[in-house]
């Protein structure tokens, strides 16, 4: 059953029940009204009666007197005295010779009560009794009509109420339903609707829309580092086994093995190079999880910049000299809140390009320093031949290039330093080299001290 359908009957019963409780309380304290005025108008019969007989016991002036007395708005009580047990006088309505049997036989004074169908009223002075008597059977009657005329009619009011609860739970669920049919064709392209409604539902539409335009942007950045990644991995596999299945289809002089080997090796270096880039994609998707950068303070330590700028120029020191390149570090210690391990893959591929790209007998510099605002900041140049004509841009910078060697390292510089809360900025050095400048936050007074 839908929820529209469930609703309208939840509110077609509780308006019919809810009206039916109103209406039975109504009749009941109708029915007590009218009890009342019937026991009010008996009694005070019941009791002129009484005041007639015991003054003037002659039936000619008590049948004259008791024709007005009797009778009320129409309706006609029937009265009777006794003498004793004995009837002495009967008038007016038509009923039993005895009203009420049991006060003959018992001691009381003044009774009202209901008898059959007749509410009586009985009075006794010695040995005179008055019995007057209504009957019900018209209250009854009227309040059986009563009874009817109320059900048809809040039974008719229900359905009105039911059907304009419908029409308007339809008018309000559209919307949703709308929404719902969207949800289900998310790769269609367009904006969800009911986003404009100015209720839950348009707050759940606007919601969904927010999260489906992450969501697609995050397919859409997954989709370009994907091939990115497997152009950058599939090019160098392919040159090795191409080399490989070279020499081994005759035999080669030891010479040309050598160097087989050496550009093998020089191949397996870059294809752990991108693997490790792989990692540290990884790792920084793991720590921003879907909300994008953390805090510094969640899963980031404090540690020096310097450091681990040093770390990173010790490992790449071997590769500097058999290009004959000058690499040094200059600098003063700095703290920064983050992850070693990812700061170590930044400076890492800063300076394994610098090295790769800049011819021999070059420098390469790198440094770490405060600036005036408070910020730590990283610089990586060489002497090289700079960036490629037309590579500083953003689809450049995040690993969406062709450009041999240029495609995963600065995507992975680019997602580390974004976690990091820091900036990249890519330019050129006075010597026309490439250089690259990274800026990070301070960790504050508090961690300092």
């Amino acid at each position: 059953m839908t929820l529209r359908a469930r609703l309208t009957l939840l509110t077609f019963w509780v308006m019919l029940i809810s009206l039916l409780t109103f209406a039975g309380i109504a009749g009941v304290m109708l029915w007590r009204v009218e009890l009342g005025s019937i026991a009010r108008q008996t009694s005070a019969q019941a009791d002129a009666l009484l005041t007639i007989t015991t003054t003037d016991p002659g039936d000619h002036q008590l049948s004259l007197a008791a024709d007005d007395l009797l009778e009320q708005n129409g309706l006609s009580a029937a009265a009777r005295i006794y003498d004793g047990a004995a009837l002495s006088w009967a008038g007016g309505a038509n009923g039993p010779d005895t009203l009420d049997p049991t006060f003959l036989s018992d001691q009381e004074t003044r009774v009202t009560r209901a008898v059959g169908s007749y509410l009586v009223t009985s009075r006794r002075t010695g040995d005179i009794t008055v019995q007057v008597g209504r009957s019900l059977e018209p209250l009854t009657h009227l309040l059986r009509r009563y009874a009817l005329i109320a059900a048809l009619t809040l039974l008719l009011l229900s359905s009105a109420g039911g059907a304009l609860v419908a029409y308007e739970v339809r008018r309000t669920l559209h919307p949703l339903e709308q929404l719902a049919a969207r949800v289900e064709h998310l790769d269609q392209p367009g904006a969800l609707p009911a986003q404009e409604e100015n209720d839950e539902v348009g707050a759940l539409a606007r919601a969904l829309q927010r999260s489906l335009s992450a969501l697609r942007a995050e397919r859409e950045r997954e989709t370009l580092f994907l091939a990115s990644a497997s152009h950058e991995l599939r090019t160098p596999v392919t040159a090795m086994l191409a080399d490989v299945q070279h020499v081994l289809s005759r035999e080669r002089p030891a010479a040309e093995l050598r160097a087989t080997l050496e550009r093998t090796e020089k191949t397996a270096s870059r294809l752990r190079q991108l693997t490790g880039n792989l990692m540290t994609l990884t790792r920084v998707q793991r720590l921003t999880g879907e909300h994008g950068p953390v805090k510094p303070t969640d899963n980031f330590v404090l540690l020096d910049l310097l450091e681990v700028a040093g770390e990173a120029v010790d490992l790449l020191q071997p590769l500097a000299l058999k290009q004959n390149l000058d690499l040094w570090l200059d600098g003063q210690a700095c703290l920064v809140r983050g992850d070693r391990v990812m700061l170590g893959s930044v400076l890492e591929n800063l300076i394994g390009n610098a090295i790769k790209f800049t011819p021999r007998d070059g420098e390469v510099q790198v440094q770490v320093t405060h600036l005036s605002s408070g910020e730590v900041q990283l610089t990586v140049q060489d002497t090289g031949p700079g960036f490629p004509e037309g590579a500083l841009t953003e689809a450049f910078v995040r690993g969406q290039t062709r450009v041999e060697g240029f495609g995963l390292g600065l995507a992975v510089v680019r997602e580390v330093i974004e976690a990091h809360h820091g900036q990249l900025l890519l330019g050129h050095s006075s010597s026309g080299g490439a250089q690259v400048r990274v800026t990070l936050p301070s960790p504050g007074p508090a961690a300092v001290g």
